[in-house]
């Protein structure tokens, strides 16, 4: 009997890795975007009309997918729909500054950003996670992390 966990759990790493990698594609797009359009605002309204509309499409071709219920809307967080208004804030982020430092080093500063507010988060079990300790190697992690910044940074070629 094959365990299935293990490919599973490759899986669910495989589709996160992917997705990453498309953080990247998307930076690509918001700064070609941004090329033509010459305006911030306006590269995210259209950015977000593409995904409100492909995401529109999906939610009408979903036919197995639950609804919420009443009670489940009533009972949800208030700060629980303000997840697509702080993905904004990093998109127009994205939009206004990799430009100027490249995409790796704006990726690996978003990831910095990332894992110090999800370590944080993990800690105290913070929005609906499991609390997971932040630990000595979780620790070394965000400053080996940070340490990449410092070594892919454009700017360190420049100080040369």
């Amino acid at each position: 009997m094959v365990n299935t966990i293990p490919i599973a759990i490759g899986l669910v790493y495989l589709f996160i890795l992917v997705g990453g990698g498309l953080r990247s594609v998307e930076a690509g797009c918001q700064n070609t975007l941004m090329n033509h359009m010459k305006n911030m605002w306006l590269c995210a309204v259209i950015s977000y009309a593409v995904a409100l509309t492909g995401f529109s499409i999906f939610l009408a071709l979903s036919t197995k997918s639950p609804w919420p219920t009443l009670d489940d809307v009533r009972a949800m967080p208030w700060w629980a729909p303000f997840g697509g208004l702080i993905g904004g804030a990093a998109v127009l982020g994205m939009i206004a500054v990799a430009r100027y430092v490249g995409v790796a080093t704006f990726s690996a500063l978003v990831i910095v950003g990332e894992m110090v507010v999800a370590l944080v988060m993990d800690h105290f079990g913070l929005m609906g996670f499991e609390q997971h300790s932040a630990t000595v190697p979780r620790f070394v992690a965000c400053g080996l992390i940070t340490m990449a910044i410092y070594l892919m940074s454009d700017t360190r070629e420049a100080r040369s």
